[in-house]
Parts: structure tokens; C-alpha cells; sequence
């Protein structure tokens, strides 16, 4: 069958990956190209084990890295503590590393088949169904394009991130975003010797109502991401404001200041968000990736289930061939425990990251100290894996 796919990132390229030996795909991307940018993830969990039935998990593990932990910073520039990430590799069985989330996008691009017709710059504004809305008339499932053009197909395949265009045609009152109270920036930039100093530990700053990460990006570049509390009933993306940053964050730790010196003009710059869709399917057209559940960019699991997602989805249509709405309602059976579980941790651990007083800060100052003594860190290392 046709299956047009909306956007070209983690979830789509996964999803296309899966479906092309099957079928004629064609996945449309806003973008003008691959997305760069971007931040470093955790890649383990549902997502690892996908990778590992696709076969791409050694393409994507040879952009990755190993660090050694996390290293956690002071606004005088003296460490308050660390915690080692050997228990949770150990915890994992070494299916664990870190990614650029950019290099996750390249990895499956690098092993995409080529049978699949990719399209940048190819803008979706809606997505029509003829068993939901009436149209189009020929009875294909059909997306308008930025330009004016329209492209029908037999299955439509939303994975266009968190603020989908399809999402409210799937599930009716819930296309916009839930926002979770907080808004968060990231960037690239060449700093040698910053990333020297900062080795293979990631630094975050120990501070309250907002807080840094600094971490060294390979090739001398350092990754910067900054989060901070703002009021959950603003929907609307913020825009990028590289001045406004600069006075935002400044004070949070001397290495994260030399950072936010180099911020450039233009980087990523968001609400931290879930999305919430009751139903993952509905005629022709079915929601994957951050699209279907986006657990929050603050929850580290948001890459990991995009695969994962994506391949259950492409596993659940080859196992009902042509029966293409039992395929669909098999992968939302089967798929949507998980999902919800990522979700409701994004919920639980955003607070951790960004402590709204000091004795918030203080109880995980004293959290973080007990991981560090024997058993604990394993013990908390299984319950971050657990299914």
C-alpha cells in the first residue's frame, strides 16, 4: 500500500525504515534538510531493543559515547556531588550509551532503504480523512501541503512531534499541547578547551527554579541545555531570544556562563510538553512518536520510545497483512502500556531537574548522596529499567 509518513525525524525515518520493504513510502519533512542542533540523550530502555530488531543499533552506537557520569555544580563553580552511570550500563546489560539526538537522525538516514521517497521542505498544513471529514473525493486518505499540492495515500502516518497536525483529527480535543510548566533551550558550539575541562562528565548546576547542563560534544564542541519554571498555561512556542538567555541563566556556574557567552542567534528553544491522545488511531490516519506521546523532553526517554514506537507499529501491520485497521489496533493494544509508563515518569522526574525551593533542592542533594552508597545505585538503576 501507499503510506505517507509526516516528518522525517527519529519516529518517521524509524517507522520508514520498517515499512519499505512492504510497501511505497513517502516521508514529508518541514525541514530543508536533516535537523542539526540539538542535545544529548540516554539512549537505553524499549528504543535500544527496537534498534536491536532493526538492525541499526550499531550504526547508531557508533556515533555515541560513554561518559562516566554526572557532575553536579554550584553557582561559586565547587562541585556538590556526582553520580556514576556504571550502575545503569551494568543495570542494562551494556545496552546503554548517549547520543546527539541529531546523530540518532543521521544514523537512520545512513541505513534508510532507497526505495523510500524522502521530501524536505515539504510543509503538511492538513491531513484529511474521507471516513472522518468527507474528503477528498477519489476516498484516499490525503495531506495538503504548504504549497497547495495535495499527495493521497492509502495510510497516513502522523510523526510530526508534539504539536501535530494530526493529533486532533485522531483524537478530537486533544490537539494541543500539555504543557508541563516548564520551557528549555539547547545548543552546539565550538569550544575546545571548555570541552576539555569538562572531560566525560556532563555538568549540571545544583540550583533552584532553573538550571544548566554542560557536557563535551565530540570534535571540541560543547552541548548546552538550560531549563527554568514558567507558567504551565502559555501554549505558545516561545521565540528564541539569545539576550534574554544570557540574562535568564547567567550566575548558575561559571563554565555554564563561558557557555552562555557563545550562544548563537538561532537555537531550540521550547515549552517542555507531553501529548496526550486517548486513542492512537482512527481511520486511515494513526499518531506515532512525540506526536502519539511525547513523555517531555525533561522525562530522557523521548528518543528511546520514538523507536520503539515506530518499530511496533511497522511489526504490528507486517503481522496482520493486508488487514491494515486490525494492524492498527493491535499496535495501540500492545504499544500503549508502554507509552503511558514513559509518560507518567516524564511527569514524576521534571521536578527533580528544576527543584522549585531550597528544600526541594536540599531532599535531592541527600538523594543523590544516598545513591552513592553499595546497592542503592543498582537498586535505583533496575527501577529506571524496569518495563
Amino acid at each position: 500500500m501507499d503510506v505517507t509518513i509526516i516528518g522525517g525525524g527519529v519516529a518517521g525515518l524509524s517507522l520508514a525504515h520498517e515499512l519499505a520493504p512492504d510497501h511505497d513510502v513517502t516521508v514529508l519533512e518541514s525541514s530543508s534538510g536533516p535537523r542539526g542542533g540539538g542535545f544529548m540523550i540516554d539512549f537505553f530502555g524499549p528504543g535500544f531493543i527496537a534498534a536491536e530488531r532493526m538492525g541499526v543499533i550499531e550504526e547508531l552506537r557508533s556515533r555515541g559515547h560513554a561518559f562516566d557520569g554526572v557532575r553536579y555544580g554550584t553557582p561559586d563553580g565547587a562541585d556538590s556531588g556526582r553520580i556514576d552511570v556504571g550502575p545503569l550500563v551494568d543495570a542494562a546489560g551494556g545496552r546503554y550509551f548517549s547520543i546527539l539526538r541529531p546523530e540518532v537522525e543521521l544514523g537512520l538516514l545512513a541505513v534508510l532503504p532507497s526505495s523510500v521517497d524522502l521530501r524536505y521542505s515539504a510543509r503538511v498544513t492538513a491531513v484529511h480523512d474521507p471516513t472522518l471529514d468527507g474528503a477528498p473525493a477519489s476516498g484516499r486518505a490525503a495531506v495538503e501541503l504548504g504549497d497547495g499540492t495535495t499527495l493521497e495515500s492509502d495510510l497516513i502516518v502522523a510523526c510530526d512531534g508534539v504539536r501535530s497536525v494530526a493529533r486532533e483529527l485522531v483524537a478530537p480535543g486533544h490537539g494541543p499541547i500539555v504543557p508541563m510548566g516548564y520551557r528549555a533551550t539547547s545548543y552546539l558550539y565550538d569550544d575546545p578547551e571548555l570541552a576539555a575541562e569538562l572531560g566525560e562528565r556532563l555538568l549540571m548546576t545544583d540550583t533552584v527554579g532553573r538550571v544548566g547542563w554542560a557536557y563535551a560534544a565530540g570534535g571540541g564542541r560543547v552541548g548546552v541545555m538550560l531549563a527554568e519554571r514558567v507558567d504551565s498555561e502559555h501554549t505558545r512556542r516561545p521565540t528564541p531570544d539569545r539576550d534574554r538567555l544570557q540574562r535568564q541563566f547567567a550566575g548558575l556556574h561559571p563554565q555554564v556562563d563561558r557557555a552562555l557567552a557563545h550562544a548563537p542567534e538561532s537555537f531550540y528553544d521550547d515549552l517542555v510538553a507531553q501529548a496526550i491522545a486517548p486513542r492512537l488511531h482512527r481511520g486511515r490516519v494513526v499518531l506515532t512518536g512525540d506526536a502519539a506521546h511525547a513523555p517531555s523532553l525533561l522525562a530522557g526517554q523521548g528518543t528511546s520510545v520514538a523507536i520503539a514506537g515506530a518499530e511496533a507499529l511497522a511489526r504490528s501491520l507486517r503481522a496482520t497483512g493486508p488487514y491494515v485497521e486490525a494492524g492498527l489496533a493491535e499496535y495501540e493494544r500492545r504499544w500503549r502500556p508502554t507509552a503511558e509508563k514513559v509518560q507518567r515518569s516524564g511527569r514524576r522526574s521534571a521536578a527533580f531537574f528544576t527543584p522549585a525551593g531550597p528544600a526541594q533542592l536540599r531532599l535531592q542533594q541527600i538523594a543523590r548522596r544516598a545513591i552513592g552508597l553499595p546497592g542503592v545505585s543498582r537498586l535505583v538503576a533496575r527501577s529506571v529499567l524496569a518495563p
